[in-house]
């Protein structure tokens, strides 16, 4: 199903997101390595040390050792990729997590591989009327934390988008807190921020979760623009507990 800038959505989230690009099948270990396969293993990003379809004429003897050292660091760096490819794939899988993210730095592959194992379950969302405010866009859910090290202060976005997928507005919060359906109904726009964003129990909720522990989330929206069709909730970041 893969081509360039194609999307599927969730069946159970309705979250949309860009299909990964299709994963290269293995050669066979003991494959004699060709062109095709050195350029597999070098990538686009090597383009510029290509070998010619046709041999070129021969200039001089120095010409010739100077053609026969680029063949030979071709196969050099072919090798060295070929055995990252078969034995150090988890080396393959950050790289391209940093490429999916436009070339990203040391940090953002940090941050992301701090997130990769958080999972979201129970994902709802719902329009509910205030008295004060007007209409409230609701999502709320669970943040589980599948690492086998405690993580905290786990944070959340929620995107809202039209028919056409274009995104209308967005907001992130912290983990920890939810607020009951009379006060959703009863607060005014400034009491829920302050009951949502309350540190003490932001602190109490959202640290030191254990492997298999979630954490509770919600997000409000305050009279949402007419016209969402969709939402979208993603985990942005997560922290280690700090080492005794």
């Amino acid at each position: 199903m893969f081509k360039p800038g194609a999307k599927a959505r969730c069946t159970v989230c309705k979250h949309l997101f860009p299909l990964a690009a299709p994963v290269r099948e293995m050669k066979p270990e003991h494959a004699p390595l060709n062109d095709d396969s050195l350029d597999d293993l070098l990538g686009d990003n090597d383009a510029s040390f290509s070998i010619d379809s046709k041999p070129a004429k021969k200039k001089s003897a120095k010409g010739g050792k100077k053609a026969l050292v680029l063949v030979l660091l071709l196969l050099v760096l072919g090798g060295a990729g070929a055995g990252v490819f078969f034995f150090k794939p988890d080396i393959l899988d950050n790289a391209t997590q940093a490429l999916v993210q436009g070339n990203a730095s040391p940090e953002d592959v940090v941050a992301t591989d701090n997130i990769k194992h958080l999972a979201l379950r129970n994902i709802r969302q719902y329009y509910q009327p205030n008295e004060k405010v007007g209409q409230l866009f609701v999502i709320e859910g669970k943040v589980v934390n599948n690492f086998n090290v405690p993580k905290e202060l786990v944070k959340v976005e929620a995107t809202l988008f039209d028919a056409s997928n274009v995104t209308l507005t967005s907001k992130q919060q912290y983990g920890g807190v939810t607020v009951s359906l009379f006060q959703l109904q009863v607060l005014g726009q400034q009491e829920l921020e302050s009951a949502l964003n309350n540190k003490i129990e932001i602190l109490t909720n959202n640290t030191n979760i254990a492997p298999g522990q979630e954490v509770p989330f919600m997000v409000v929206f305050y009279n949402p623009p007419a016209n969402v069709a969709e939402f979208g909730v993603k985990v942005i970041e997560a922290k280690d507990p700090p080492k005794n």
